[in-house]
C-alpha cells in the first residue's frame, strides 16, 4: 500500500484508528545523509511507558498514566516522495475506546478555521471560553459532534494571546515596576515567562496595599471577571474591606488563562508579597480550578463563593422565576441570605424544587453540590466582613466598573489601577477626617452602649451597629435558665417563629448567640444586645466584642511600625505621607478629646507644631530658590 505524501498516510491510518477505537501519535523519523526523510512510524497513543515523576514535580502526580507499552504501529519507507507501508502491527494490549468516547481521542480532535474565528470573536467581546464552547456544541448538535474539547479551546486562545502581547508594552511595564520598586515605597512585583520567553502572568502590590493588608487582610475577594486589556488577559484584583466598610486594593494579577497552575502561581505570589500571612476567608466566583488552587496555597483559609456572582448567574438560568415573589422572596433570597441551619436550608431547597418543578436544572444541581460554600447556614462560623450582603458584595466586585476601554495595553491598565488605588486612599483620608471632626447621630441618646459604639467605631460601622441595636425594642426573653456560671436565654419576637439561644456569663461578660452575627460580621447582634442592656444592665460594649478592624484606630499599630521601617527610606509619595500623618493626628485627637486638660494640651502642642512647620517650609523654599540661582 502506497500514499502520495505524509498527510495522506497519516490521515488514512488515523481514520482507521478512530474506527477501531485508539489514538495515533507520530513516532520515530529517519533521514538519509542529505537530510531527506527516508523512514517514518505512526504508533498507537498507548505506545511506550510514562516517565517516572521526580519528587519535586508535585504538580504532575495526579496525571493519569495512559501509556501501556502497546506495540501497534505502522511503518513507512519514503522513495521519491512516495510513502510505502513496510510494516503493520495491529495487536493492542489495552481496551479500545467506546464509540461514545471516541470524540475525546486527541488525534481525532481538531479546531476548524470557522470555529477558531468564532472563538476569537466571542472571547474578544468578553464572552468566556466556557460559554463560547457551549454555544458551539449546541450548534454542532452536541459535544460529541464538535470535534474538539473545552481544553482545546482554552489552549488555542492561550496560544493566540501569547502571540499578541507586544514586546514593547511588556518592557514599558517592567521598566515602570522597576522604577516603583527603586523609590523605597515597598513595591514588589513578579512575573512568569513561557518557554519562548514571552510574558504569561504578572503580579504586583505596592507599599500602601501591604499596610492595608496588615490591618484588613482577614477577608479577601479575588475577582477574575475582568478582561480589561487588548490581549484579553484576565485582570484579577485582590480586594479587601477597610474600617470604613469600603474597598481597598491589596494587589493585582494579569493571568493568561484560568488553569490551576496560573491560579496557584498568583496565590503564591500574593502570599509571598504579604509576608506569608494568609487570609481567614477568601471569596471567589464559581471556578473548579480556582478552588483546587486555594486548597493548595491557602489550606487553612475558608473558601466562600461570592453572592454577587451567583446573583449574576441566576439571571441566565432561572430568570423566568426571579420576577415572581412567591419564588424570589419565599425561597431564593431565603437560601442566599437568611437560612441559619442546615436543616432549614435542606427543607427550603426541597420545597422550592418541588413547588417550582426545578428537578434536573443542571445549574441549580451544581449550586446545591456547592452549598457549603455559599449558603449562610454553612458559613456562620467564618468571618466575612459583611461581604455577604448584596450591597457590599456588588461594590467589592466592581472596583474597576468605571473602566470603559478594552483596548488598554498592560502599562495603560497599571496606570488606571494606580489611579483607582490613590482614589481609594484619598477616600479613606476623608473618612478618617469625618470620624475625627465629629460623632454620628445617636438615635437613643440615653443608651450607654450606643454612646460607646459612637466613640470607638467608624461612622459607617456605627450605623450598622445602631441598626442592629434598634431591633432590641422588638425582642424579649421567651425562656431562661441558669446553670452557674452560665445563663441561657431564648430570645425572640412576637411576630416571628424564629428564636435564638443566647448564652451569657456575668462574671466576664462573655456572650454567645446562635445567630452568630458577631462571628460573621464583627459586631454584636440584637439578641446579644438585648441581654446585655435589658437583662445585665451593661452600658458599654465588652472589650472582647470590639474588633479593632472596625474601629477608628484600626491602623494605629501599623502606622507606628511603618514609621520605624520607613525612617531609612526616602518615600516620595505625598499620598503615603498624608495617610501616615492623618493616622497619627487622628490618634492624638481621639485620645485628647476625652478630657478638657488633654484637649488643651493637644491644642497648645498643635499650634506650636504648626508654627514650626511654617518656619521650616519657608527655609526649604528659600534653599530651593538659592539652589536654582546657583544652577
Amino acid at each position: 500500500m502506497v500514499f502520495a505524501n505524509e498527510n495522506e498516510a497519516y490521515n488514512t491510518y488515523n481514520a482507521y484508528a478512530i474506527c477501531k477505537g485508539f489514538g495515533v501519535r507520530k513516532g520515530q523519523k529517519a533521514n538519509n545523509s542529505k537530510g531527506v526523510l527516508r523512514r517514518c512510524t505512526f504508533v498507537c497513543n498507548c505506545e511506550g511507558h510514562s516517565p517516572s515523576i521526580p519528587p519535586h514535580e508535585q504538580r504532575n502526580i495526579y496525571r493519569t498514566v495512559k501509556r501501556t507499552g502497546c506495540e501497534a504501529c505502522i511503518k513507512f519507507t519514503i522513495e521519491n516522495g512516495v510513502w510505502e507501508v513496510t510494516k503493520f502491527e495491529d495487536v493492542h494490549n489495552h481496551p479500545f475506546i467506546e464509540d461514545k468516547q471516541k470524540h475525546l481521542i486527541r488525534s481525532y480532535r481538531h479546531i476548524t478555521d470557522t470555529s477558531k474565528g468564532i472563538l476569537t470573536s466571542m472571547t474578544g467581546a468578553g464572552i468566556r471560553a466556557t460559554k463560547t464552547y457551549s454555544y458551539l456544541c449546541d450548534e454542532a448538535g452536541g459535544a460529541n459532534n464538535i470535534g474538539f474539547t473545552l481544553r482545546d479551546c482554552q489552549n488555542f486562545l492561550q496560544s493566540k494571546r501569547r502571540n499578541l502581547i507586544d514586546a514593547g508594552d511588556c518592557q514599558r511595564l517592567i521598566n515602570h515596576f522597576n522604577y516603583l520598586q527603586s523609590n523605597g515605597s515597598n513595591f514588589s512585583y513578579t512575573f512568569q515567562l513561557d518557554d519562548d520567553q514571552r510574558l504569561t502572568n504578572v503580579f504586583w502590590s505596592d507599599g500602601l496595599s501591604k499596610l492595608d493588608y496588615d490591618s484588613f487582610g482577614d477577608v479577601v475577594v479575588f475577582d477574575t471577571t475582568y478582561r480589561t486589556n487588548k490581549y484579553n488577559m484576565i485582570c484579577a484584583p485582590f480586594v479587601g474591606v477597610n474600617h470604613h466598610w469600603k474597598n481597598v486594593l491589596f494587589g493585582c494579577a494579569f493571568l493568561m488563562d484560568e488553569t490551576i497552575a496560573s491560579f496557584v502561581w498568583a496565590f503564591q505570589s500574593f502570599l509571598e508579597a504579604m509576608g506569608n500571612k494568609a487570609p481567614k476567608t477568601i471569596f471567589t466566583d464559581q471556578d473548579h480550578a480556582m478552588a483546587n488552587a486555594i486548597r493548595t496555597v491557602f489550606p487553612n483559609s475558608d473558601h466562600r463563593l461570592c453572592i454577587w456572582h451567583i446573583g449574576k448567574n441566576d439571571t441566565h438560568h432561572i430568570a423566568h422565576l426571579l420576577g415572581k415573589p412567591g419564588f424570589r422572596d419565599k425561597y431564593w433570597h431565603k437560601l442566599l441570605y437568611r437560612c441559619e441551619s442546615e436543616i432549614e436550608m435542606e427543607t427550603t431547597w426541597k420545597a422550592m424544587c418541588q413547588e417550582w418543578n426545578l428537578s434536573g436544572n443542571k445549574w441549580l444541581d451544581n449550586l446545591y453540590r456547592l452549598r457549603h460554600k455559599w449558603c449562610p447556614a454553612f458559613g456562620r462560623d467564618f468571618f466575612s466582613a459583611g461581604i455577604r450582603s448584596t450591597q457590599r458584595s456588588e461594590s467589592t466586585n466592581n472596583v474597576f466598573q468605571d473602566m470603559a476601554c478594552k483596548t488598554m495595553t498592560l502599562s495603560e491598565f497599571v496606570g488606571y489601577y494606580e489611579k483607582q488605588a490613590e482614589k481609594m486612599c484619598n477616600t479613606e483620608i476623608v473618612d478618617d477626617f469625618e470620624c475625627a471632626r465629629g460623632k454620628p447621630h445617636i438615635m437613643v441618646e440615653t443608651s450607654g452602649i450606643l454612646q460607646h459604639a459612637a466613640q470607638v467605631y467608624t461612622h459607617v460601622i456605627y450605623r450598622n451597629f445602631q441598626a442592629e441595636f434598634l431591633h432590641v425594642l422588638s425582642e424579649h426573653v421567651l425562656q431562661s435558665e441558669t446553670d452557674a456560671p452560665l445563663h441561657t436565654y431564648i430570645v425572640g419576637t412576637g411576630s416571628s417563629e424564629r428564636k435564638h439561644i443566647v448564652h451569657f456569663s456575668p462574671s466576664d461578660s462573655t456572650i454567645f448567640c446562635s445567630c452568630k452575627l458577631f462571628e460573621m460580621q464583627g459586631w454584636l447582634c440584637r439578641h446579644a444586645l438585648y441581654i446585655l442592656t435589658n437583662v445585665a444592665n451593661i452600658t458599654s460594649i465588652p472589650s472582647q466584642y470590639i474588633l479593632k478592624r472596625w474601629t477608628k484606630v484600626a491602623k494605629q499599630r501599623i502606622y507606628c511600625e511603618d514609621v520605624a521601617q520607613s525612617s531609612h527610606h526616602a518615600v516620595n509619595s505625598k499620598t503615603l505621607r498624608l495617610k501616615r500623618l492623618m493616622q497619627l493626628a487622628f490618634s492624638v485627637m481621639n485620645d485628647s478629646a476625652n478630657h478638657d486638660v488633654t484637649e488643651e494640651l493637644a491644642t497648645t502642642a498643635l499650634l506650636r507644631l504648626r508654627s514650626q512647620i511654617t518656619t521650616k517650609m519657608q527655609s526649604l523654599i528659600g534653599k530651593d530658590h538659592v539652589d536654582f540661582l546657583e544652577e
